[in-house]
């Protein structure tokens, strides 16, 4: 009788781990795809990997955007060339922590190093794992609406028409 509760008590804890998401698991995978892409200059493995969303009046950020694939992509390309104009580079990230809003959802803290024009720079920003992509959100980067992933096309008619950031 004792080795069949003890068998029973194994089997309902090996079931609640393998049954149990752990939040942190899927944010920590998205966070290295996304920022080890953009480490690598890998930009269509980070268009791949980061959430896509339209910014304005009529759509919530969860919305995710209007555009379709190949729309996405090149507005995401061209965002990714005002980048390369200002000789912007990511150079290596940390994921220094994890917010946990509830038991089943954590937002990673990265912290992010880079250059621009040859100066190094060192920001934070929060990583979310929605619709299984990277949302990149609280971006104290000035460059990093050019690297997140709105979809937003004044964002980028404005940066040509200011000549650069």
């Amino acid at each position: 009788m004792k080795a069949i509760v003890y068998v029973f008590t194994i089997a309902i804890i090996s079931l609640s781990l393998i049954g149990c998401a752990n939040p942190e698991r899927e944010v920590r995978r998205l966070t290295n795809d996304y920022y080890g892409a953009l480490v690598k200059e890998n930009y269509e493995k980070a268009f791949e990997t980061v959430y896509l969303y339209d910014v304005d009046d009529d759509n919530h950020p969860t919305d995710g955007t209007t555009l379709n694939e190949k729309e996405a992509k090149n507005l995401y390309m061209e965002k990714i060339n005002i980048l390369k104009e200002n000789n912007y580079k990511i150079t290596g990230f940390d994921i220094t922590g994890f917010t946990y809003i509830d038991a089943a959802h954590a937002f990673a803290e990265v912290t992010i190093h880079g250059e621009v024009d040859g100066e190094g720079f060192v920001w934070h920003e929060m990583v979310d794992a929605w619709g299984g992509k990277a949302w990149i959100q609280n971006i104290e980067d000035p460059f990093g609406k050019y690297r997140d992933g709105t979809l937003n096309f004044e964002l980028v008619q404005e940066a040509y028409e200011d000549g650069g950031i």
